[in-house]
C-alpha cells in the first residue's frame, strides 16, 4: 500500500481545514499524493509546508514534483527524498529517522518482538492490569493530557497543542484512541493512537511508577497493535528516534524498522533564490 504518514492523511487535512488552515492535496501519478498546508503569517504572507510528502512516488519523481511546484511564498519541505540542494532548496535540518512497525497476524508480530520486550509483555499479561480501548474524550482523558503536559516541561519536548488534538478527535470520530492499563480503577499507563488508514500513529504515552514496575506500557502498546491489525491497519508509526536511549530501544524492540527521512528544506520565492544559494549540510549537522 502507499505510505500514509499522519501529516499526509485525509484525517489530518480534515483537522487543518476545521482550524482555518488552507489545505491543498495534489494527486501525482497513479498512486502519489501530496498534502500542502498554507498559513498566512504577519509580514511574511503565505508560508507553505509539506510534511513527509509527497508519498507514493519514486525519488526522481519526488524531486521533479517538488522542483516544478508553483506556490506563492516560501515552501518548507520535510521529505523522504534527498538531492534537492541543487534545485533551489536550502537544507535547514539534517535527516532524522522514524520507527515504523508493520502490523500483521498476532503470532507473526509476537515472533518479531525482541526477547526482552516479549518477556516484559509476558510479565504484564500475568498481572491484574485491565486494558481498555476507548475513543479520546477531552474531559474523560484530561488526566492523560495533563500528565503529558507536565512531562513535556520536565523532559523539554513539545507535543501537539490540545486544540489541535481535540479538533482531530471531533473531525475524525473514533480515530483518536486511548488505550489504558488500570490497576483496579486507577490508571497506571495510557497511550493515545491517531488512526489514518492504512497507517496509525503513536501520539503520546504516559506511565506511573506502578505502571513501569508492571511493564504496563508494553501491555498497552501490544493491545493497540492487536486492535489495529484486526481492523486492517498495516503500519504503526512510532515516531522519531532521537538517540540511543531507552525510549528508542522500546520502539525498535517491537519489531519496528528504522526509516530515514530526508531532512527539512526551505525554498524561497524565486526573486530571493540568487541571494541565498543552496546549502548542503552534512548528515548529523544543522545549517
Amino acid at each position: 500500500m502507499t505510505p500514509n504518514p499522519l501529516s499526509q492523511s485525509d484525517a489530518y487535512a480534515n483537522t487543518l481545514r476545521a482550524l482555518g488552515t488552507r489545505v491543498r492535496i495534489d494527486r501525482v501519478g497513479d498512486q502519489g499524493h501530496c498534502l500542502i498546508q498554507t498559513r498566512q503569517l504577519p509580514l511574511l504572507g503565505p508560508v507553505n509546508l509539506i510534511s513527509r510528502g509527497p508519498v507514493g512516488l519514486c525519488p526522481s519523481d519526488t524531486a521533479n514534483y517538488l522542483c516544478d511546484l508553483a506556490l506563492k511564498g516560501p515552501l518548507v519541505v520535510n521529505t523522504a527524498n534527498t538531492g534537492l540542494a541543487s534545485n533551489g532548496y536550502i537544507r535547514l535540518n539534517a535527516p532524522k529517522p522514524v520507527a515504523l512497525l508493520p502490523l500483521c497476524e498476532p503470532h507473526h508480530m509476537r515472533a518479531k518482538l525482541h526477547q526482552n520486550w516479549r518477556n516484559a509483555l509476558k510479565r504484564a499479561e500475568r498481572s491484574d492490569l485491565r486494558i481498555t480501548n476507548a475513543p479520546y474524550h477531552p474531559i474523560q482523558h484530561s488526566w492523560l493530557i495533563d500528565t503529558d503536559r507536565a512531562e513535556q516541561k520536565t523532559n523539554r519536548y513539545r507535543n501537539w497543542p490540545t486544540r489541535l488534538l481535540n479538533t482531530f478527535a471531533s473531525e475524525n470520530p473514533g480515530q483518536a484512541r486511548v488505550v489504558t492499563a488500570s490497576d483496579g480503577k486507577t490508571p497506571v499507563a495510557a497511550m493515545l493512537i491517531l488512526c489514518h488508514r492504512p497507517w496509525a500513529t503513536y501520539h503520546m504515552g504516559v506511565t506511573t511508577v506502578a505502571g513501569r514496575r508492571a511493564n504496563a506500557h508494553n501491555l498497552t502498546l501490544w493491545h493497540a497493535m492487536l486492535w489495529l491489525a484486526q481492523r486492517g491497519y498495516d503500519t504503526l508509526d512510532l515516531g522519531l528516534l532521537t538517540g540511543p536511549d531507552s525510549l528508542d530501544r522500546f520502539k525498535l524492540r517491537t519489531g519496528a524498522t528504522k526509516h530515514q527521512l530526508g531532512g527539512t528544506w526551505l525554498r524561497l520565492p524565486r526573486p530571493f533564490r540568487r541571494q541565498f544559494p543552496s546549502i548542503h549540510v552534512p548528515s548529523g549537522q544543522k545549517a
